[in-house]
Formats: structure tokens, C-alpha cells, sequence
């Protein structure tokens, strides 16, 4: 009997985590289908998106805090010296750019992608110096926050091995990115995720991921 309630409460306690990942997953994009968005021009559109991504944050705030009963960052933030903060930030852009040449291999077998997608809204965010700030400080925060603090410590409460919970948030913040129609991106975004949930993992420290997220994606919009 014992037994059997513990699995009951188990299963209850995990619905719990899957739905506050849930959330995180599909608010902005449910959001965004609700408002019409494709009706707006492409820079409101991204602007809104933006905004929409920024209050999901405090919606998984309160969730967290008043349904899983638990802080919305399950993990303490670990402090380092600055020297530890300036070299984990080359390491990660090395790391990357080896995640780069990986992504680029389906090209080198003669695979051509579509970068339609990805040249069109590069152009409509490099219109404004301020739109490209705002898009980039926006991006590191929140899907740092989003996948990185809130839901990779939570998928390591439901599988006991570490690695499916790695694996699992570089999946998720890959199909986020999947709108811009191209493998080479996928894998790209799948290894960047990978990448920052192991350090995260290993060393619990979001800040770090953060100002590395928010520098690549300036770097790649300003060169």
C-alpha cells in the first residue's frame, strides 16, 4: 500500500515538473499565435515576440513558486573569481566555434540550406543598433533563464542519469529554433545548448552563461 501511494505521488510530483516545462516551452509561442502576430510588421513582431518570451519568466516565477512550491532557480548560484569568469568565456566561444564546423558538415557533403529564413529577419534586426542590443541582451537572459536555470534542474529531478537531462533541454532549445528551416542551425543550436547545459551542470553558474549568450549572439549580428 505504501508502495503504491509513493508511486502515486511520484507520478503527481512529476506531472507537476512537466507541466512548469511545459510552460516554459509553449507560453511565448501560444502567446504569440493568440495575439496574431503574423499581422503585425516584422519588426513589431519581433519586438512583441520579445516581450511576450520576458513574461513568461514571472508567469514560471509564480508557478514555481506557488504550484511546484519550490524557487524558480533550483540550483545556488556558484560564485568564481574573475579570472575563472573570463576563462570559462573563452572556453564556451571555442567550444562553439568547434560546434560551428561540426554543424557545417552536411554542407561539406554537398547538403545546401535554406538561410531565406535567417537573412531575412538578420536584416530586419540590424535595421536599429537598439533592436540588435535589445534582441541580443533579450535572447541570453531570458533562454538562459528559461532553459538553462529553470528547466535542466528539472528534468535532472525526474531521470536519475544526468545525461538525458543534457540531452533533453539541447533538444528543446534546437526545436526553438527550428522556424529557420535549416539543418545546419538545428545541429548548431543543439550543440550550443549542449554545450551551456553541461557547464551549467558541471559548474551552476548562470551569470557566466549569460553574458557568453548574450556576446556570441551580438558578435554574430554585428560582424
Amino acid at each position: 500500500m505504501d508502495d503504491e501511494l509513493d508511486r502515486v505521488a511520484k507520478r503527481q510530483y512529476n506531472t507537476i515538473i512537466l507541466a512548469g516545462i511545459a510552460i516554459a516551452i509553449l507560453f511565448a509561442p501560444i502567446t504569440d499565435t493568440l495575439l496574431f502576430l503574423k499581422n503585425f510588421l516584422p519588426l513589431w513582431r519581433l519586438i512583441i515576440s520579445t516581450a511576450v518570451t520576458w513574461i513568461t519568466l514571472p508567469v514560471l516565477y509564480q508557478y514555481a513558486v506557488k504550484v511546484e512550491d519550490r524557487p524558480f532557480l533550483l540550483w545556488e548560484e556558484q560564485k568564481f573569481s574573475i579570472s575563472f569568469f573570463i576563462v570559462s568565456i573563452i572556453a564556451l566561444f571555442l567550444l562553439v566555434f568547434c560546434a560551428q564546423l561540426i554543424s557545417a558538415i552536411p554542407f561539406k557533403f554537398g547538403f545546401h540550406d535554406d538561410y531565406t529564413v535567417m537573412r531575412y529577419w538578420r536584416k530586419i534586426i540590424k535595421q536599429n543598433e537598439l533592436t540588435v542590443f535589445f534582441i541580443c541582451m533579450s535572447a541570453g537572459i531570458t533562454e538562459e533563464l528559461l532553459l538553462r536555470g529553470y528547466i535542466l534542474p528539472r528534468l535532472t529531478l525526474i531521470f536519475k542519469s544526468n545525461y538525458a537531462p543534457v540531452i533533453l533541454s539541447a533538444l528543446i532549445f534546437s526545436l526553438l529554433h527550428l522556424g529557420y528551416g535549416n539543418l545546419s542551425e538545428c545541429i548548431f543550436t543543439f550543440l550550443f545548448g549542449l554545450i551551456c547545459a553541461v557547464y551549467y551542470l558541471k559548474y551552476q553558474n548562470l551569470t557566466v552563461l549569460v553574458v557568453f549568450h548574450f556576446l556570441f549572439d551580438l558578435m554574430a549580428f554585428t560582424r
